[in-house]
């Protein structure tokens, strides 16, 4: 949990404490009441978890329990308060649907307000401990000026996600301000601090509250709550000092990142869909960040980093789990090896790889992709197999190149038809670059040769090699002989 800790002027502390006896009814030593206002805190599936706040406040000066001090509780969603015991002892129950950052003042007559950020998670109890208030007359610290400058001094949290993404939605940022000599101001020269957001996803975040004045040290605290957007927060905190005069921070940047995966947001590709199989004779080949993973959520942004993915496949073996980037993309290795995969429907040398992760429900959503094993090269069916052309005619060939089971070879497989022969010249088929498919129109193939119009008419020989070079291997060259004239 990270914590957040500030003092606010008495001034504050009086207007708490006024607006509070108004909202809240509660006795010294009493049990506490809470108050709970509508907001934008998230909610999963409608259900609250009970999380039990505690502590006990005392007396910086001598450790001495406060009794009805005012403990007040507040976020995007939640205003609870209460009165201490005469132990100086509070206890309160908040009921959550997400994990909450809270801003907890501790305020009493006579003494500086206390300020204490914290992130509660869901179902978690939390317990402050002793929390000492200082008396106002305590000193201590060094007196400053006047404004001149103010900058973050520090945030719980440099990001936050989207709501219902099961992620801390709120994040506080505080800032402080600083005179010329570099000394924090103090209560006699605290200040209003404004906070606007400068730049936005617009999904509905907001800042709370729009304004503070500074504690006696100079500080000023505000949480930036998530919507329905993933994007950058830029946060500027500024002062309007009596002369006219404007200080403000540099823009303070939160990432709000994107919620959990949606089935419609969920796709699985690959950069190749035919590998070459090199198992039937015992060897294995790792393809590397082949298996390419998109995951949005249900606001069509990218789902927060380090979502888990879940990877297995029917043939060869798969990296088994992948994490998103910033952009909610992921890659996995895939290995072609054993087992060699035979699908029920498309047959043999068919691998199906399934991607599966879980949804804002908890269901299991997946999606798949087939790819195949392609096997040895084979060159077939080169018809016909002599020829003679006529004076000024042509001939037609057809041939196949495929793997054993009729399917097209890998890519990176090229094949080449050469004609030796007098006039003679060719159209169709005879420099094939295959790519990488798994469509069977890429194993038939045909080519024309053609004889020129001479006036000799002599019957010359010509010869046609067809020759296949691929990643599946390298068949033996086919030849034919023939005649043209």
């Amino acid at each position: 949990m990270s914590v957040t800790k500030r003092i606010i002027p008495v001034a504050v502390y009086l207007l708490l404490t006024t607006v509070s006896i108004l909202n809240f009814s509660c006795e010294p030593n009493s049990s506490i009441t809470e108050s709970t206002t509508s907001g934008g805190s998230s909610s999963s599936n409608g259900k609250t978890q009970a999380s039990i706040i505690t502590g006990q406040v005392t007396s910086s000066l001598n450790g001495i329990p406060i009794d009805s001090a005012y403990v007040q509780i507040i976020s995007s969603s939640i205003n609870v308060s209460a009165f201490t015991n005469t132990l100086g002892k509070f206890s309160d129950t908040l009921n959550l649907s997400a994990n909450t950052y809270v801003t907890i003042y501790i305020s009493k007559s006579g003494f500086v307000t206390d300020t204490i950020g914290v992130t509660i998670n869901l179902g978690t109890n939390y317990s402050m401990g002793e929390v000492n208030i200082s008396p106002v007359s305590s000193g201590g610290q060094k007196p400053s000026g006047n404004p001149v400058s103010i900058s973050l001094l520090s945030q719980t949290s440099s990001n936050v996600g989207v709501v219902s993404s099961g992620s801390v939605e709120t994040a506080g940022l505080t800032f402080v301000v600083l005179d010329s000599t570099g000394t924090p101001i103090d209560l006699n020269h605290t200040a209003k601090v404004n906070f606007y957001i400068e730049a936005q996803p617009n999904g509905g975040e907001f800042l709370s509250p729009s304004y503070v004045y500074t504690n006696n040290s100079g500080q000023a605290t505000v949480n930036l709550t998530s919507g329905t957007k993933a994007g950058i927060v830029q946060i500027r905190a500024e002062i309007d000092l009596a002369n006219g005069k404007v200080i403000y921070s540099d823009p303070a940047a939160i990432t709000i990142y994107g919620g959990l995966p949606d089935y419609n947001h969920f796709s699985l590709s690959s950069s190749l869909v035919n590998f070459p199989d090199p198992t039937g004779i015992d060897v294995w080949q790792v393809y590397s960040n082949v298996i390419k993973l998109f995951v949005g959520d249900k606001y069509a942004n990218p789902v927060r980093p380090q979502t888990a993915i879940y990877l297995t496949t029917t043939g060869g073996y798969i990296q088994g789990s992948a994490f998103t980037d910033n952009m909610g993309t992921a890659l996995a290795d895939f290995v072609v090896a054993n087992p060699f995969p035979i699908d029920p429907t498309l047959g043999p040398g068919f691998a199906t790889i399934t991607a599966s992760t879980a949804d804002e429900n908890k269901n299991t959503i997946t999606r798949s992709k087939v790819v195949y094993f392609s096997g040895d090269a084979l060159l077939t069916n080169l018809t016909p197999t002599t020829f003679n052309v006529p004076n000024g005619g042509s001939q037609a060939f057809s041939y196949d190149v495929s793997d054993k089971y009729g399917n097209p070879l890998a890519s990176g497989t090229k094949v080449s038809v050469t004609i030796e022969g007098t006039n003679v010249g060719s159209e169709g088929d005879v420099n094939v670059s295959i790519p990488d498919t798994q469509d069977k129109a890429w194993t038939h193939f045909s080519f024309t040769i053609y004889d020129s119009n001479d006036t000799l008419n002599v019957s010359k020989p010509c010869k046609i090699t067809v020759q296949v070079t691929s990643p599946n291997g390298n068949p033996a060259p086919q030849v034919i002989n023939g005649t043209t004239n």
